[in-house]
């Protein structure tokens, strides 16, 4: 019967992830432009999308698939949690999180335009000649894959590791708008299956119960797998270069930890938040020649990497912040759009990262777990733009955190981010310019992880 149990759930997360895959294709038909952009490279479309489309107007194609997604995506994180709370095998639970994978592999990357504007922004380089930090893709107007991409007018926000990792996929997508995006989602699909095994060599010297509930704990999850292997986030290298740093510190191998977590800052800046956490837990130990080898070798990673990107590291952190400043399901957002009230969230944020950084030193905290609180203060209440899955930047870490209550409530976060993309369709359809649809938007996301994390401290008290 308890057999019976576990195959069920599988069968029910198989369906789902595959339900999935059919309604981003359905979902699709909602993007007029994207329709006029597939018609216009390959004429053998030309006008069957629209005729597909006007027929799935007549069967509520902006409502039903909404109300889908609602049920799939609960669904899902039912059959995931009570997933984990029965017994698999370590094989078992890695044969299946790359059946998953493989699964929502073959979807339309429809919750997120951003796999579109990173091969347009790249094009800047590959195709044009011209440098992508300094040089904005709207300037190549005349380019078929223009009409795909948002962030048109934006000079490219990735570091230079980030460029050379989907080279490949960038030349040999030969010009091809659906080809190279197939290759950018099989980058990223080959990055989050060699992250199943830095997560395996990362949770060696757990017990087996541990290290199999934890690999399920991440792998299994709806967030992670629609995010990562159906939108092909780049996010995944910024979590495999920090994994793999991790596994390389635990060796002691102080140098190329540095330069390889230096490779996921060359992803995205986040990174160096995890940078300085764990420097000052060489500091604190009074290891100073292993803190000269592992922030010496980051920094020269670094400067090389700009000096090849012709930008200096403060103008290129300087365009980050104006390119990402865009007020988006955020606390930010919400004081800028309600109150008259001038805030500065970064030096907020500034301090608030002293703060930990002394409670480190007092209390011995692991740099993981000062990492993962500062990233989650960010995310909470100073980045001016919450993206859905950022939330992932913190839950790959669940296991090297101690605390219970809060790998509940970073869990519950990767939930409420999910369901936020229904929550933004029915807006759309009910209201949508709205004021009070924001606040509703932080509530859902940020506020009920919030609550139920102080909920339960206070129940422990």
């Amino acid at each position: 019967m308890k057999k019976d149990k576990k195959n069920y759930l599988l069968a029910i997360l198989s369906l789902c992830f595959f339900g999935f895959v059919i309604l981003s294709w359905w979902l699709l038909f909602r993007d007029q432009r994207a329709l006029k952009g597939f018609e216009s490279l390959y004429p053998f479309l030309s006008g069957s999308l629209f005729s597909i489309r006007a027929t799935l107007l007549n069967y509520s194609l902006n409502v039903l698939p909404t109300f889908l997604f609602l049920v799939m995506a609960i669904t899902s994180f039912i059959a995931y949690y009570l997933s984990l709370k029965q017994k698999y095998s370590v094989n078992k639970v890695i044969i299946w999180s790359v059946i998953f994978q493989v699964i929502i592999f073959f979807s339309y990357p429809v919750l997120s335009t951003d796999i579109f504007s990173y091969t347009f922004s790249s094009r800047v380089a590959t195709q044009h000649s011209q440098n992508k930090w300094l040089v904005t893709p709207d300037n190549f107007p005349d380019d078929h894959f223009e009409q795909f991409a948002d962030w048109k007018d934006k000079t490219n926000v990735y570091g230079y590791v980030n460029h050379i990792v989907y080279l490949p996929a960038d030349y040999f997508g030969l010009d091809d708008v659906f080809t190279t995006v197939l290759l950018y989602k099989l980058t990223a699909a080959i990055f989050s299956l060699a992250t199943i095994y830095l997560l395996f060599n990362l949770l060696q010297k757990e017990s087996a119960n541990k290290k199999e509930y934890y690999l399920k704990l991440i792998l299994w999850n709806p967030l992670f797998l629609l995010e990562l292997l159906g939108s092909g986030h780049n996010d995944i290298l910024l979590i495999f270069f920090v994994l793999l740093s991790l596994i390389l510190w635990n060796k002691k191998n102080w140098i190329m930890a540095g330069i390889v977590l230096a490779f996921s800052v060359q992803v995205k800046l986040i990174a160096v938040i995890f940078f300085g956490f764990f420097a000052v837990k060489l500091f604190q130990e009074k290891k100073f020649v292993d803190l000269f080898k592992y922030s010496f070798s980051f920094l020269i990673v670094n400067i090389l990497s700009f000096t090849l990107m012709q930008i200096s590291p403060l103008t290129f952190i300087q365009r980050v912040f104006l390119n990402t400043h865009s007020y988006w399901q955020s606390l930010p957002g919400l004081v800028v759009n309600f109150t008259n009230i001038s805030v500065s969230f970064t030096l907020l944020f500034a301090i608030i990262g002293l703060l930990i950084v002394s409670l480190q030193l007092k209390y011995k905290f692991s740099p993981i777990y000062s990492s993962a609180i500062s990233i989650l203060f960010y995310l909470l209440f100073f980045t001016a733009a919450y993206w859905n899955w950022y939330v992932l930047w913190v839950f790959v870490f669940i296991p090297f955190i101690k605390n219970s209550n809060l790998k509940n409530s970073i869990i519950l976060f990767t939930f409420t981010s999910l369901l936020a993309y229904p929550l933004l369709w029915f807006s759309h359809r009910f209201g949508f310019g709205n004021p009070v649809w924001e606040p509703i938007q932080y509530i859902w996301i940020f506020v009920v992880p919030i609550s139920y994390y102080l909920y339960n401290q206070l129940l422990k008290k």
